[in-house]
């Protein structure tokens, strides 16, 4: 089962993946969604939101804008990074991503 996770802002893909909201949390099973959940984003430091993402046991991140650095801790996970995607309605990049649609340009921040 694969565990994907989008950070948001409303009904949107945040901006930044450090600084959302709320973590939107889809459980795949053979390439269909079989429940999703939104979950208030905990305020931690950037560095610490790969293990919390981990302890939910997420495979996968679609984001926008995030740190190279985070990216390196989130692979140290086994958590694959899908970066520079457009900011749109989380179910829709979601199906994206499962149909292999998914465009992606390598937004990162290197604050």
């Amino acid at each position: 089962m694969k565990k994907i996770a989008l950070p948001v802002a409303g009904n949107i893909l945040s901006p930044h993946f450090d600084h959302c909201q709320y973590f939107k949390i889809y459980n795949v099973e053979n390439q269909m969604v079989i429940n999703e959940e939104l979950i208030k984003a905990p305020v931690l430091k950037s560095s610490l939101l790969p293990n919390w993402l981990a302890n939910h046991n997420v495979t996968d991140v679609i984001a926008d804008g995030i740190r190279h650095k985070t990216i390196e801790i989130l692979n140290q996970y086994k958590i694959n990074v899908f970066v520079g995607v457009k900011m749109k309605d989380p179910n829709e990049l979601v199906n994206d991503f499962l149909e292999g649609t998914i465009e992606t340009n390598g937004n990162l921040f290197d604050r």
